[in-house]
């Protein structure tokens, strides 16, 4: 009897459970065509308003975005977040040099700008090719990612024969981005690029290397700083890493100045900064000697009459050069270079000394390829001496 009484109660309890999940799906049908009925009576101007709501909203620019834009390889959104001006470029990118600290994504500058640029190659997105000129206008070099991208808008201007970006400048603003495109430590003339330019802006590019760059001891720099009234301040590159300072009379007057030098691997530069007594004050740009591949700058020292700087070959053998800088009549002349290099690699090798004149103003734009090297080796035997190892 009692088990008789248990099979009816799971029997009414199955029944009840159906029951109720019935009239869960019969409210659920009754819910759909409810909404179903109202979406038939929707007009054509209330289906267009969940469209707008839904509208996705521009993301606001900024480092985070762009961050994220790169990682989910969101393309015209990261050409949007990317920086439209030296400025940010710089902040994002660069070093931080008042922190003497990397920017936020200096360590991946590379990846980004390669990133920009391959969009760019696609010819899918011509309407953000002008942001990188932009980029340009009142840029000024520096290492790593700034020179970087000073490379990457070359070869893509000339590789894909884009001058109009150029060309279609106002004269004040082609100054601007041409300065920046050929600044650097070793700024060299490109009369490829100046014959595809328009006669306003191939003039403008001629004269920067006739007095923008290098400009007989004064500042050589088109565009300073409006607020300081100077491209280059000594005090930016304190404690930066990429640069060292040394403290010498460079003019002569019985008073330390600074020469700051980028150090091996960092670049060619080399400013000398001039003191009043109150403030260093800038006084030209020029060559630490150190070159791609070759020979880089060990040290600047203090010797009579200037200071001389020694660089050295770091790779295999013994090379070094010692090139000798001296002020004369307001000018800083390279006097002489002397070159020392082993002879062999065999037990009796010794050491030729070869000391070349020169006679080069340091300020000349020219002055790499009027550098005297090294004598040929057929020539040491009579033109210079012999140190023992």
């Amino acid at each position: 009897m009692k088990f008789q009484f248990v099979i009816l109660a799971l029997i009414l309890l199955s029944c009840g459970r159906e029951n109720k999940r019935v009239e869960k799906e019969q409210k659920a049908k009754d819910s759909i065509s409810s909404h179903m009925e109202s979406v038939e009576n929707i007009n054509e101007n209330e289906w267009e308003a969940p469209a707008q709501i839904q509208e996705k909203k521009p993301l606001e620019i900024n480092i985070l975005n762009l961050y994220k834009s790169m990682k989910d390889k969101d393309e015209e959104e990261f050409l949007r977040q990317f920086p439209k001006d030296f400025k940010q470029f710089q902040n994002y990118f660069g070093w931080d040099t008042p922190n003497d600290a990397p920017h936020e994504l200096y360590e991946h500058s590379e990846h980004y700008i390669e990133y920009l640029f391959y969009l760019l190659s696609t010819n899918k997105y011509p309407g953000y090719e002008k942001n990188i000129i932009s980029i340009c206008e009142n840029g000024h070099w520096e290492a790593d990612a700034v020179n970087y991208f000073q490379n990457h808008v070359l070869n893509h201007i000339k590789e894909n024969e884009k001058y109009f970006l150029i060309n279609e400048l106002g004269d004040e603003k082609a100054k601007s981005v041409l300065f920046f495109l050929f600044d650097g430590p070793h700024p060299k003339f490109d009369a490829d690029f100046a014959s595809h330019l328009n006669a306003s802006k191939k003039q403008i590019f001629e004269d920067l290397f006739e007095a923008g760059f290098i400009d007989n001891n004064e500042s050589p720099a088109p565009y300073q700083d409006e607020k300081s009234n100077s491209t280059y301040i000594f005090s930016d590159y304190v404690e930066n890493e990429h640069f060292f300072i040394r403290d010498i009379d460079i003019n002569n007057d019985g008073a330390l100045d600074k020469i700051v030098s980028a150090g091996p691997y960092q670049g060619g530069e080399l400013l000398l900064f001039t003191n009043d007594g109150e403030k260093f004050h800038f006084s030209l740009k020029t060559t630490n000697f150190s070159e791609d591949g070759g020979n880089q700058i060990v040290d600047v020292l203090a010797e009579a009459n200037g200071f001389f700087i020694k660089t050295v070959f770091p790779d295999r053998g013994f090379n070094e050069a010692y090139h000798h800088i001296a002020f004369n009549d307001n000018s800083w002349i390279l006097t002489n270079s002397v070159y020392k290099t082993q002879s062999s690699n065999q037990e009796d090798a010794f050491i030729y000394v070869c000391d070349v004149t020169q006679g080069l103003n340091m300020a000349d734009a020219q002055l790499f390829e009027k550098l005297k090297g090294i004598p040929e080796e057929d020539e040491r035997d009579t033109v210079c001496t012999k140190e023992m190892l």
